[in-house]
């Protein structure tokens, strides 16, 4: 297993909102029980600086395997961004590390592929595309950006979920 930190790469930051993520079952600003209870089994880990963070590894889009980051802002913040990346396809993650062995170049793609389909099929097309990552802004205006972060000396697919930022305040100015 190669030992390098698998979400250091993938950086999406949304602000906490109160509509319903675009994420599977949870919603921006639920609480870390309120996100163990849906998703078992999984690590709580507290930041030095008290973002609260949680991993859990379940099978998403098909994948057997798949590392998902529930991060949450210093109490009494809730949940602020789900990160998923997409290791090896049946080989061991450390949830505490964040550790994973990255898929193989082709491996990589085809689960992009796989992906950007699936995220095609229920957003439309992406709001922003590049050569090897898409954004999609839903409805909801919430963000979703599928793309390859470096992980060590290869790439794993990696998606990242965010609420919609609020307008900044510029009252006073």
């Amino acid at each position: 297993m190669r030992t390098t930190p698998a979400l250091a790469a993938v950086l999406v930051v949304g602000a906490t909102a109160s509509a319903r993520a675009s994420y599977d079952k949870t919603e921006w600003g639920m609480t870390v029980p309120q996100v163990q209870a849906l998703y078992p089994g999984g690590v709580a880990i507290r930041q030095p600086d008290g973002r609260a963070e949680y991993r859990v590894v379940r099978a998403v889009a098909g994948f057997s395997t798949a590392l998902v980051s529930f991060d949450f802002g210093v109490p009494p913040e809730g949940l602020k961004r789900v990160s998923i990346v997409f290791p090896e396809q049946g080989t061991d993650v450390d949830l505490r590390q964040a550790l994973f062995e990255p898929p193989s170049p082709s491996q990589a793609e085809t689960i992009r592929q796989t992906l950007r389909a699936a995220l095609t099929s229920k957003y439309g097309k992406p709001a922003v595309t590049h050569e090897k990552d898409d954004t999609w802004v839903t409805s909801a205006g919430e963000t979703i950006y599928l793309g390859l972060a470096s992980i060590g000396a290869g790439l794993s697919p990696a998606v990242v979920y965010s609420p919609k930022e609020r307008a900044k305040d510029t009252s006073g100015l």
